[in-house]
């Protein structure tokens, strides 16, 4: 059979206190899988290769700890009463009790018998947010590059930067190159571009070089070749003579007509026929013909770029990168090029460089210069070959050399920090920390993580982490409610603000360091005007002064006014699940779900797998004539064997919810009936809405806070989870709630934690 992986031990009301240590070192053998054997070897016999769950394979405790994810499943069916099937053999309670405390109690005891486990993370590229960040910090310029990049996937705990899923296709490539041409374009000020061709520079070309003019037969063309260094607008001036009047000339941008000129006045010695056309960076055939009946004598061809003043801010940009000022050109080209890139492409490979890597990027700079391009722009060659070298698309680290943890370099340790809690490269004190050594000290690391922590960067940890793990980042993008069925009850505006709610809230936690349990439960919420009038908040109700705080003042989109700390005014909201970005994205967009909600509750907040229904449960659907309530049709569906064990667990957690709809607004009815919030769990525990499901969460605290350490460590390191980081989850945990949960500690264990200060080789520990 399938394993299922659910609710922890706490959610079925038995105690884990209840479990008792192995009483032998034969108590495994002798007593515990005996039982097993009897209840479950009809589904998983240990004899049967085919057996996609062989977890009584283990005869020892010992297989056990190598085993760890079927025997937690095991243990989770167990507890939640989901196996063995309904129409086999049940243990006694007392057994099924003893059962799945013991296995629970096991696994908790030898989660770190082989040690701490520190793992690999795979070489991986940028994420989409991390290039554009990472270009921001370099340049000084924002230009969101990577929203012409493919969406990235996500993998692992959830995220979409672990490197397990960051592929690098070939359409990447060349976005790459192209994102790296923009951004050098908006730093560096390159002269304005002139071309000027004489009679003598046309092709095909003539044997006397000391021509006056170009005469261009009719039905006849001369072509001259450019090069274009940036895309914007261009002046074209021609300067012809003819005999001939009317006289027609064609100006022609890569055999395609773009101007056609007719001359009047042939009597003048000399005629400028002007035009301004666009062009794009590269090579192009610029041609003159003349059509049937014309007869033009060419005297000369200008072409001049046309373009803004650069600001005051690009030519700092300018300065900055390349050391002097715009317009102004080094003493020695080449030994300047080799300066700046000397002390460009360490902060972009975010490391030393050799001098044997700086001379290979600038044979690019040697290229340009070689065959004639501006100081400007043979620099932008060199700088867009780092740009898109391996070494800056991808976050390296140098191999691990033997099975047993070995620490990471500083300025590796500086990487994964600040990709962690900024999303970006180091910035110039991690840097210097790293050059020194001094990083990797454990009292340094607290310092920087505090410092890190209060920068304004930190914006977007809270913003990727809460979004991505509670969902709510595509609310307004992927999730939204429907037009006809809300028509005029939301705007483009509310969706955004509610899309920010828990990232606001999750950065006041950080800020003043409050306890992670707030998550679940709290008196007060993070809003702003505009949703403090959506939730029915009353002015009245609050506080005359407000804690000021700039990780919460300052208002992202701006038009419904910061974000503040506001008393909520009683029980019915509190934590992230009052939240109605949550109700959203737990919602269908016609309508609410307890089903949806039930099912979010499990494996959000408390990490349990959720199986798909089997394929031949029909989908649940509400006729618009049913006079069923939500509550009866679901009653209904649970009386199929197939469909109780996993409703019982997911509609009673729903049902608390009622109340809120779509949108998260606080109801008192659906349709004509009353809401009935009321709920019970297998185990036979009872409670009534919003503030009784927070209670019974709050009483499963120790499974919120193991989930919540599994997936800001899974967030952290930017990889897939294991059965060996058990062990690291298991100790951050218990140092968290030593501390009564408070949410800096927890990012700070983690930093400190062996898989994020280490890497091991793990080929052998794996297979």
């Amino acid at each position: 059979m399938r394993i299922v992986l659910f609710i922890s031990i706490a959610l079925s009301g038995l105690s884990v206190d209840a479990a008792q240590s192995p009483e032998a070192d034969d108590h495994f053998e002798s007593k515990i899988r005996p039982l097993l054997i009897k209840y479950c070897a009809a589904c998983h016999d240990p004899e049967e290769e085919e057996n996609a769950a062989p977890f009584l394979r283990a005869e020892n405790v010992e297989q056990i700890g190598k085993m760890r994810s079927l025997w937690s499943s095991a243990a989770e069916q167990l507890q939640n009463r989901t196996m063995p099937p309904a129409d086999e053999d049940q243990p006694s309670e007392a057994d099924r009790l003893m059962l799945s405390t013991w296995i629970e109690k096991t696994l908790e005891a030898t989660a770190c018998s082989s040690g701490e486990y520190a793992g690999r993370v795979i070489t991986r590229r940028l994420n989409r947010r991390e290039y554009d960040n990472t270009i921001r910090d370099l340049l000084g310029v924002d230009l969101k590059a990577s929203d012409k990049f493919p969406v990235d996937g996500s993998g692992g705990e959830g995220f979409d930067n672990n490197g397990e899923t960051l592929f690098l296709p070939t359409m990447l490539m060349e976005r790459y190159l192209t994102a790296a041409s923009e951004a050098l374009d908006a730093t560096i000020i390159s002269p304005a571009l002139e071309l000027k061709y004489s009679p003598s520079d046309f092709l095909p070309s003539l044997e006397q070089d000391d021509l006056k003019v170009r005469t261009i037969e009719q039905k006849k063309q001369i072509n001259a070749l450019g090069t274009v260094f940036n895309d914007g607008q261009y002046q074209v001036r021609i300067v012809v003579k003819t005999n001939e009047s009317p006289a027609n000339l064609v100006f022609k941008l890569d055999g395609i007509a773009a101007e056609r000129f007719e001359i009047k006045n042939a009597e003048l010695p000399q005629i400028q026929l002007n035009a301004v056309v666009r062009l794009s960076r590269g090579n192009h055939v610029l041609s003159l013909r003349c059509p049937e009946n014309s007869v033009v004598d060419v005297v000369s061809l200008e072409i001049r770029e046309q373009r803004e003043t650069p600001s005051e801010e690009m030519r700092q940009r300018h300065q900055n990168l390349l050391k002097l000022k715009a317009d102004t050109l080094p003493e020695s080209p080449h030994q300047h090029a080799r300066e700046v890139l000397t002390q460009f492409m360490p902060l972009v490979f975010r490391r030393p460089v050799s001098p044997e890597e700086v001379e290979r990027f600038l044979t690019l700079y040697d290229r340009g210069a070689e065959r004639g391009d501006p100081f400007t722009e043979s620099m932008k060659l060199a700088l867009r070959g780092v740009l898109v070298s391996p070494h800056f698309l991808f976050r390296v680290e140098s191999d691990p050399q033997s099975d047993q943890p070995e620490l990471l370099d500083d300025y590796e340790l500086a990487s994964r920090l600040s990709y962690f809690l900024w999303s970006t490269m180091p910035d110039e004190q991690l840097f210097q920390l790293a050059k020194e050594k001094q990083l990797r000290q454990p009292e340094v690391l607290k310092q920087q993580i505090n410092r890190m922590l209060d920068d304004p960067k930190a914006e977007q940890f809270a913003y990727e982490f809460i979004g991505q793990w509670l969902g709510t980042k595509e609310v307004g993008a992927l999730v939204a409610p429907d037009t006809g069925v809300f028509k005029g009850e939301f705007t483009t505006e509310l969706l955004f603000d509610l899309q920010e709610e828990p990232v606001y809230f999750f950065r006041y936690l950080l800020a003043e360091n409050r306890s992670l349990l707030e998550l679940i439960d709290s008196d007060y919420s993070i809003v702003n005007k505009r949703l403090s009038g959506h939730y029915g908040f009353k002015k009245e109700d609050q506080p005359k002064q407000q804690p000021s705080n700039p990780w919460v003042q300052n208002p992202k989109r701006g038009s419904g006014g910061p974000f503040q700390k506001v008393m909520l005014p009683d029980e019915k909201w509190g934590g992230v699940l009052g939240m109605g970005g949550v109700h959203m994205v737990t919602s269908y967009p016609t309508r609410t779900s307890p089903v949806l909600r039930g099912g979010w509750i499990l494996e959000t907040m408390l990490g349990v797998r959720v199986p798909s229904p089997p394929p031949d449960i029909p989908e649940i659907k509400r006729s618009k004539n049913s006079e069923l309530s939500t509550r009866e049709i679901l009653k209904k569906h649970r009386e199929s064997p197939s469909c109780a064990a996993c409703h019982n667990l997911m509609d009673p957690l729903g049902f608390a919810l009622d109340n809120f709809d779509v949108l998260g607004r606080w109801r008192e009815k659906e349709g004509k009936a009353d809401i009935d919030a009321s709920a019970t769990l297998p185990s036979g525990e009872s409670f009534n809405g919003p503030a009784g499901l927070r209670s019974v969460l709050l009483d499963r605290q120790d499974e919120f806070l193991n989930h919540l350490t599994r997936k800001m460590l899974g967030y952290a390191l930017g990889r897939s989870l294991n059965d060996f980081d058990d062990c690291t989850i298991q100790k951050i945990s218990e140092t968290v709630k030593q501390s009564e949960f408070k949410s800096r500690v927890l990012v700070r264990e983690i930093i400190l934690s062996t898989p994020f200060r280490y890497q091991q080789k793990t080929e052998n520990m794996l297979e």
